[in-house]
């Protein structure tokens, strides 16, 4: 006798493996039509999906070490602590992805002159982002403009025009503590530059990658460059406002230990006029207490004059706290849409999708039967 197939059924404790492949293979039409359609759903999205580009470069961040040499030894046996301000200190490269992400930043970003496809004149990237003629216009984004974005467009159609100079967000300067205020265009193109913003911080090597995606490439390796140019400027000004302060701190202790130091000469001298003799004990013993109080003063004083002439150097001169390993290149490849991977995901979509409504199918007719008697 020939051995019937046995689907199994809700109540049933054991599922037969071989039950289940029979089943699916009597359904192979089925999975592969549902399978072909999500293939070919896969394919109008990855060629129809906007083409874009990323450029990056790598950069090893300038670390400050700190120290004041002969200075911050004799000020520490004089309880005085100069190791903060004796130090060549930068910004901590954990500020960065704060920095790059900035209403401030983002807003020199927005400046920057590119030439892409569609205009003979450099533009903004402000104006790239807000001018609807230089919009990718591919046909996906237009059939997701019109059917979900829909509502969207619906009620912009009723908002008065002047309300898009509007101002709709306000931020705070991080490092200059000033207030930073956006329009909703700004506010568009803020969100649309932090999300194309690639930053990468690897605190093991000592390095940090900065990069961007955009629809060209040369115009990528422009704006890549540039956000290393800013970046670099951000630091910069950090470690040179950082210096001057430095300066000013090292002026000032300067004239106190000169100032100190004149009054214990002053006090050795005088006293070496009114005893010339050192005819008694406590004469010698004062003379020797004053001739140490004007030996560490002048030790103070010679030291500080040595700091203060570094503190000038190092406010005039312009070290370098960015220091390029992998520098900014034109991309030759796309870096989306990856059409492999998106036919992929769509195959085993189609897949899993078309075997599991085989599968679950006859649970549910009996739920459905059960149900109506």
């Amino acid at each position: 006798m020939e051995e019937k197939t046995t689907i199994p059924t809700p109540g049933s404790d054991e599922i037969d493996l071989k039950d289940l492949i029979v089943q699916l293979w009597k359904k192979r039409k089925f999975i592969l039509m549902v399978t072909g359609l999500f293939l070919l759903l896969g394919i109008f999205v990855a060629f129809t999906s906007p083409v874009s580009y990323t450029a990056s470069c790598t950069v090893v961040p300038q670390t400050g070490q700190k120290g004041g040499g002969n200075l911050g030894g004799l000020a520490s046996m004089m309880g005085v602590n100069l190791g903060s301000a004796m130090s060549s200190e930068t910004l901590s490269p954990t500020v960065y992805p704060h920095i790059v992400k900035s209403a401030p930043f983002c807003k020199e970003i927005m400046a920057i002159p590119i030439t892409v496809e569609k205009s003979n004149k450099p533009i903004t990237l402000y104006e790239y982002y807000t001018d609807k003629k230089y919009g990718d216009k591919s046909l996906l984004q237009g059939i997701k403009k019109h059917t979900v974005g829909l509502p969207g467009i619906i009620l912009s159609s009723f908002r008065p025009k002047n309300a898009e100079n509007e101002v709709s967000s306000v931020y705070t300067d991080s490092l200059t503590g000033k207030i930073i205020s956006l329009t909703k265009d700004e506010k568009k193109v803020y969100d649309i530059i932090n999300k194309n913003i690639q930053f990468e911080s690897n605190p093991k090597d000592g390095y940090i990658k900065l990069g961007y995606t955009f629809a060209e490439p040369d115009a990528v390796a422009v704006i890549t460059q540039q956000l290393y140019n800013v970046l670099e400027k951000y630091v910069k000004n950090y470690k040179i406002q950082k210096e001057q302060d430095n300066l000013k701190f090292v002026e000032a202790s300067y004239q106190e230990a000169r100032q100190d130091f004149l009054l214990k000469q002053a006090n050795l001298a005088a006293f070496q006029d009114a005893n010339r003799g050192l005819a008694t004990a406590t004469a010698r013993s004062t003379e020797r207490r004053l001739s140490s109080e004007y030996d560490i003063a002048f030790t103070v004083y010679n030291e500080l004059a040595k700091q203060l002439e570094q503190a000038k150097l190092a406010v005039k001169e312009s070290t370098p706290v960015l220091t390029v390993v992998n520098p900014v290149v034109v991309p030759q490849e796309k870096s989306a849409p990856k059409r492999a991977m998106i036919l992929a995901v769509f195959l085993m979509i189609g897949l899993i999708l078309s075997t599991s409504w085989i599968l679950v199918k006859p649970f549910i007719q009996d739920i459905a039967k059960s149900v109506k008697k």
